[in-house]
């Protein structure tokens, strides 16, 4: 084909950086507030539907799906009527389903609706019916801003990269915004007041700001409106040579673009939560470690859009026609190279932190923020930066004129939406529990090779058809290697990574881990054996309720772990009925498989979210006893500790019954501790910190069981049913007083719960 030839001038309108400027603001605000409003969606539903893998992964699907319906349909949009008066009107009609989130769930508590569906089926109808709306309406804006920051198909790669670099850097905004100011100082509903607000007044300055004239419908590169009187350009207008068609070989058809981002977005995603399994087993999971896994893949992800729309308008300027098409494929095989290197330097890490006290000790030294910020950024940052690439090059190598800009940008997005969504669901419901984190980070690592042949032809250029072949080989070896003998992993689930070992300290003991927490250890030939004091309490507790109840006595504990304090129950007090509520039925498995657990003991063990059994399944003040020992890490899910939560509980107990509440804090400067201590005390007239001893270090960090019920303890009884030397004391007298003069704690609600801000202190100090 011969190369085409410049024959005349085309005026297009100027439409330069002041525009983009505008549009980038506008898309960076709205997808700041989209994050916002998804991070808040699992407290506003938690009510309802509790905390589960399920209502996490359908709150992130109705999301992404929104996000995806909303790209298609914003791309029809921006094609069809490209005026800035759009990008206003959908920006206000964000901030009204801003404000649905919270209309939504006041229906539900008004009426109690939701309680009509059974809990399987509510999950996904309820997170479809407050996350939807906010996804499609604030995802319309992305192809409406590309089109109208678009003014020559020659700089689609440019401004595609910018809108959805700041876009990324929205999300990541409101990543942090979130987590380290929102929450801890704001109401849920205060959080979402605050984002319809910034949602309204962002309309108003896209309104005012980006002035009224709309933008011509385009052909080829030029546009078909705003010629001048005979000819004359108008004003505000610049001189372009005239369109050039591009040669047929240069062009990427539309559904071959769409799968190779669907396959890069599915890759990222899965790396993504990967990384989040990975680092839990070194650094644990608390606020910072999910944080610093969002933000840096997020500013990996804004990095890679803004370098992906150079590399494609330079691949555009090439002599070479398949110039974008096989740089796009080398940016694929690269991230594919670099997903799988990172697997390797996470192994040759922890491993050399084993092995050598220097490099572990310099790990330490950098503090927990440090170290998080550490591991993701060197593993992660790379393959998420080569990843943020692919889909402002594949949209450009797309685009076939501008007046079709606004379709293809938002089918493209849509389908990478789409593939985000699938890479979410395998991974979260499939790959990890099955083949392993790191065989998941291996498969992500194959997807992009995928991508890759679909771009260019990859085995005929040996410098992508080398590094596709080292992936390739990484991933069969890697599949074949990392077994749980290998990796010293008992089992990974769809909520943990489960370690069984021998304790190096007591023979005949076995260790449970999960993730990055010692949660149990457990004599498998001893159910009567208890490790932690904390244990010793419970049992004393119950000894003395099988005094004043010496038929029966109806214990529930609500997070199984090693099943300890169960096993023990059912052992030394068999009047005892046992219920137990483990979340994740992994656990239970592994603790029948590994640690002995007896199914003759007559334990009954439901595996669903504490709160939703205290809500649907607990009959009313049936339980003489309920402990509460469900750790994530080092605290407690949020929504088991609100006052709301207080009420089920107490709903669930008989009238002399007992509440044990477990928590990890330091008396001295914990703020954990005091605000569940004031939260009890708004259900019940008795509460007492319990510890086991009467004195205590001001720096030390321990287990302390808070107890509340509606009638006084009574040690002395406790005492009297129990061993010789008791496990539970209170503090000296006064003591809790003067802690509590320091800083009483807030009031834990289903709209104010920072748990993790809470407890930042406490994962902050973890072996520093």
């Amino acid at each position: 084909m011969s190369a085409p030839t410049v024959a005349s001038v085309s005026i297009l309108p100027r439409v330069g950086a002041p525009r983009l400027a505008g549009v980038g603001a506008v898309v960076f605000l709205a997808n700041a507030g989209l994050l916002v409003l998804q991070l808040s969606a699992g407290r506003l539903l938690a009510p309802f539907v509790g905390s589960s893998l399920e209502t996490w992964t359908a709150i992130i699907g109705a999301f992404l799906a929104g996000i995806a319906l909303g790209n298609a349909a914003g791309g029809r949009l921006a094609d069809r009527r490209p005026h800035p008066r759009w990008l206003a009107a959908v920006v206000a009609l964000g901030g009204l389903t801003a404000l649905w989130t919270i209309a939504f769930p006041s229906l539900l508590d008004a009426t109690g609706l939701h309680r009509e569906l059974p809990l399987a089926a509510r999950i996904p109808v309820l997170a479809a019916a407050l996350c939807f709306p906010p996804g499609f309406v604030l995802s319309l804006l992305t192809p409406l801003a590309i089109r109208l920051g678009l003014p020559d198909v020659r700089q689609a790669g440019r401004v595609v990269g910018v809108v959805f670099a700041l876009g990324t850097l929205g999300s990541l905004v409101g990543n942090y915004l979130t987590g380290f100011y929102l929450i801890p100082n704001l109401t849920v509903n205060g959080i979402v007041i605050v984002t319809a607000g910034l949602l309204f007044a962002t309309a108003g300055l896209a309104l005012l700001g980006m002035g009224r004239k709309e933008i011509g419908q385009g052909h080829g590169q030029g546009h078909g409106r705003g010629h001048g009187k005979d000819g004359e350009a108008p004003r505000g207008s610049r001189s372009y040579p005239a369109p050039v068609p591009l040669p047929d070989s240069s062009l990427l058809p539309l559904p071959r673009a769409c799968m190779i981002v669907a396959l890069a977005s599915a890759a990222a995603m899965t790396l993504e939560l990967a990384a989040a399994r990975l680092l839990a087993q070194v650094v644990g999971v608390s606020l910072y470690t999910w944080t610093g896994v969002i933000g840096v893949m997020l500013a990996g992800t804004a990095a890679g859009n803004w370098l992906g729309g150079v590399l494609a308008d330079r691949a555009a300027r090439s002599a070479d026609p398949l110039a974008g098409r096989n740089r796009l494929a080398g940016c694929l095989v690269l991230g594919a190279l670099a997903a799988a290197v990172s697997l390797l330097g996470f192994i040759a890490g922890t491993q050399a932190a084993w092995a050598s006290e220097s490099f572990g000790g310099w790990l330490l030294s950098l503090g927990l923020a440090g170290r998080v910020l550490l591991w993701t950024f060197v593993l992660f940052f790379p393959p998420m930066l080569l990843l943020g690439t692919v889909s402002p090059q594949a949209i450009r190598l797309a685009v076939p004129d501008v007046a079709h800009a606004g379709r293809v940008a938002g089918r493209v997005y849509a389908w990478s939406t789409a593939g985000a969504i699938a890479g979410t669901f395998a991974t979260g419901f499939v790959l990890v529990s099955t083949v392993g984190s790191y065989r998941t980070v291996l498969l992500a690592a194959a997807l992009p090779v995928l991508a890759a042949l679909l771009a260019a032809r990859v085995w005929a250029r040996p410098a992508l058809l080398y590094p596709a072949s080292v992936v390739a080989g990484a991933v069969a070896v890697g599949f074949a290697f990392f077994t749980p003998e290998n990796t010293r992993i008992t089992r990974e689930t769809n909520y943990y990574t489960i370690r069984v070992h021998d304790d190096e300290v007591e023979p005949g003991v076995k260790v449970l881990v999960l993730d990055y927490l010692i949660h149990s250890k457990v004599k498998p030939d001893d159910p009567r054996y208890l490790h932690y004091e904390h244990e010793q309490t419970q049992m004393e507790l119950l000894r003395a309720v099988a005094a004043d109840h010496p038929d029966e006595q109806r214990v529930l504990v609500i997070g199984g772990g090693g099943y300890t304090f169960p096993r023990c129950a059912r052992t030394q007090v068999p009047t005892a009925a046992v219920d137990v509520v483990e979340i994740d039925p992994g656990v239970t498995a592994v603790a029948r498989e590994y640690l002995d657990l007896d199914p003759g003991l007559g334990i009954d063990t439901v595996n669903m979210d504490g709160r939703q059994f205290l809500a649907e399944k607990a009959p009313a003040g049936r339980y003489h006893l309920i402990t509460l020992d469900a750790v994530n890490d080092l605290s407690v899910p949020a929504h088991l500790l609100t006052r709301e939560f207080n009420g089920l509980v107490r709903a669930a107990l008989s009238p002399d019954g007992v509440y044990l509440l477990t928590v990890i804090d330091r008396l001295e400067d914990g703020r954990l501790w005091r605000s569940a201590v004031r939260t009890l005390q708004q259900t019940f007239p008795h509460v007492e910190l319990l510890t086991p001893h009467n004195e205590y270090t001001p720096d030390g960090q321990q287990v302390y069981v808070i107890y509340a019920a509606d009638r006084p303890l009574d040690l002395e009884a406790l005492a009297r049913h129990g061993p010789a030397k008791p496990f539970t004391h209170r503090l000296r007298p006064g003591e809790v007083e003067r802690l509590l003069a320091k800083d009483a704690g807030v009031v834990l609600t289903d709209q104010y719960a920072p748990v993790d801000n809470l407890m930042a202190a406490v994962f902050r100090r973890r072996q520093e």
